[in-house]
């Protein structure tokens, strides 16, 4: 009330006993149960002659609108005329002049009049109702705009891709590539369908995704807000899920993104929130979860969330923004792919979404091999705020089969154990004193990031990097793992071709690197040479700049002789020449364009037993 006074302005409250200034004996002298609250200032001639009051109370609820707005203040003039009739009334004692009374009355039908007009005019425009057609080419507008900026991103990101060199910007900006991508596609397909007037394509069916790639991509989206929010962020996709499975893989996109982004909203800075991607084998089904420690929901709204349009609490989309349409969305796609979107909750504790989904069709394979007598002892150098990380890198440990016996967690280096042979030490307790050690022992060693992509590489040589906002499952593996990884390289001076060809080897164990030309490329493998950490099956074209690839490999197999060996570089020539010679051209194995997912994995596979 007294900010109505204070601003002369209307003002308009849907929460009024929740709001910061209200005071019941003020703003509710007789205690009605009121929900929403419209006040008016009455001024003329910039004399302010009192308030109007309007209200819901809480047994019928409603939100004021800028309608509602707009009928009051065409009201106006009829309770302004009332105040003055009231104040010159012979109760008051006042002598009412006749000639004043008649020049009043002329004023209060012109105001009258006025008001009808109005009020006329708001009923017309409130049955003014847009047609199908508008709402469509309004909708095409909308989506359209979207869609603009969506490609100067994908094109952006294309270019800072190319300039980058460390692996793990790239694999972020990777990440967002694929989301501006998806953006592009949801659009197309919606102004497709509006050009069609049919409804708009949301999916493009099922197909074989590589599972841990697949969802990592998805969660790691969000990895940068999680961090600037700073909410504890659990990326776990299970080790041993089939190696590729087939999935709707535009709706379960949209469904996943839905959720982490629901759970980010709402939960507030300091909480947590994790991603679970679990593979039933018993039941041969899929169990995704996101889980938080937000807001809540109340159990009586629980069922009309996934209604479309309803919101947990009425004031929702004022506090976080939203439609209210993405879990009814969720709800219709898990459906659709045959299961069904559950939900536990309770107020001021948290929520986990979470739903199981048949696999028809699966590749067995697993995408990791259970590791067997790792003679290895892992340290983990840690304190309290890095518990919930190290949970889960336990958890993944044990199911890549190391036993608790196997590993310890630590506050400090004193209490490193002697028969430590791995070390896991996270970005807080990294100091000068522990790389000394480090250094002096030959510890294998990997430092956990906290701060999101604060570590450089070149701080930490031989060191493995992993961020705790991210999937590390492979990294981790690959840690531990005593068995050498396959080293591949790429060498391709299409962009596109050797994009392509890192796609198919990406869900196979191997680390991959790319060269653009014979010259880089023969560089690559000296220099892995010289490390004795060499690769193991280069793909390389024949025809590039500076240096073919016949004659990057005829100068590395001299080089590779002198050092004597034992393993010798396999070789795969991706030229495309269907007819080329293997043995004339000094290449182990050839790969045909178009090229072939199951035929560049299988020659992989050969390569290296």
């Amino acid at each position: 009330m007294y900010q109505c006074f204070a601003t002369q302005d209307v003002i308009v409250n849907n929460h009024l006993s929740s709001t910061k200034g209200y005071v019941p004996h003020i703003d509710n002298p007789d205690n009605i149960k009121i929900k929403s609250k419209m006040m008016i200032p009455l001024i003329v001639r910039d004399t302010f002659i009192g308030i109007v009051t309007v209200y819901t109370s809480i047994k019928k609820k409603k939100n004021f609108t800028k309608n509602d707005l707009e009928v009051f203040e065409a009201l106006k003039p009829l309770v302004i005329d009332a105040i003055f009739r009231m104040n010159h009334n012979s109760d008051n004692g006042l002598v009412v002049d006749r000639r004043k009374a008649t020049k009043n009355t002329s004023g209060f039908n012109r105001r009258k009049s006025d008001m009808i007009e109005k009020l006329e005019s708001l009923e017309v425009k409130k049955e003014q109702k847009r047609s199908p057609e508008e709402i469509l080419e309004i909708t095409s507008n909308i989506v359209h705009d979207i869609r603009t900026p969506a490609n100067g991103l994908l094109g952006f990101l294309e270019i800072l891709g190319e300039k980058i060199e460390d692996k793990r910007l790239k694999e972020y900006i990777s990440h967002a590539q694929k989301s501006a991508a998806l953006i592009e596609t949801l659009t197309t397909s919606i102004l497709d369908g509006v050009s069609q007037k049919s409804e708009p394509v949301s999916s493009k069916g099922k197909e074989m995704v590589g599972v841990h790639r697949f969802f990592a991509e998805i969660a790691e989206v969000f990895s940068a807000n999680m961090y600037k929010k700073n909410i504890d962020y659990t990326i776990y996709i299970d080790p041993y899920l089939p190696k590729m499975i087939e999935l709707d893989s535009m709706k379960m996109k949209r469904v996943i993104l839905n959720l982490i982004g629901n759970a980010s909203k709402f939960t507030p800075e300091g909480a947590s929130i994790a991603f679970f991607v679990v593979y039933k084998p018993e039941k041969n089904k899929l169990h995704i979860s996101v889980e938080d420690t937000g807001i809540g929901i109340a159990k009586e709204k629980q069922k009309d969330i996934f209604e479309a349009f309803q919101q947990a609490e009425e004031n929702t989309k004022e506090k976080f923004g939203g439609t209210g349409l993405g879990l009814a969305i969720c709800a219709s796609y898990v459906k659709e792919m045959g299961g069904e979107l559950l939900l536990k909750s309770e107020l001021d504790k948290g929520s986990i979404f979470y739903f199981d989904i048949p696999l028809v069709k699966i590749d067995k394979t697993m995408h990791l091999e259970p590791l067997m007598n790792q003679n290895v002892f892992i340290c983990i150098v840690c304190d309290k705020s890095n518990s919930m990380v190290m949970n889960v890198m336990v958890k993944y440990l044990i199911q890549f089969g190391l036993a608790k016996s196997q590993m310890k967690a630590v506050s400090n280096m004193m209490n490193i154990p002697q028969e430590t042979s791995h070390l896991i030490v996270f970005e807080n307790k990294m100091n000068d004193d522990l790389m000394s050690l480090i250094q002096s022992t030959g510890l294998k060693y990997l430092v956990v990031e906290e701060n999101f992509l604060a570590l450089d590489a070149g701080s930490y040589p031989d060191a493995t990097l992993i961020s705790q906002y991210a999937y590390y499952g492979d990294i981790l593996y690959t840690f531990i793992n005593n068995n050498k990884v396959p080293k591949v390289l790429v060498v391709e001076d299409d962009t596109i071709s050797s994009m392509l060809l890192i796609s198919m080897l990406e869900d196979e164990y191997c680390e991959v690197d790319v060269a653009f030309d014979g010259e880089e490329g023969k560089e690559l493998l000296s220099k892995a040479l010289h490390a004795n950490a060499p690769y193991d099956v280069v793909y390389t074209d024949e025809n590039m700049p500076l240096l073919s690839g016949g004659e990057m490999i005829k100068a590395y197999k001299e080089l590779e002789k002198s050092k004597n060996i034992n393993s010798p570089l396999k070789t795969v020539s991706i030229s495309g020449k269907v007819n080329e010679s293997i043995d004339g051209g000094g290449f182990d194995f050839l790969a045909t364009k178009p090229f072939n997912k199951k035929e560049i994995v299988a020659i992989l596979h050969d390569c290296v037993g």
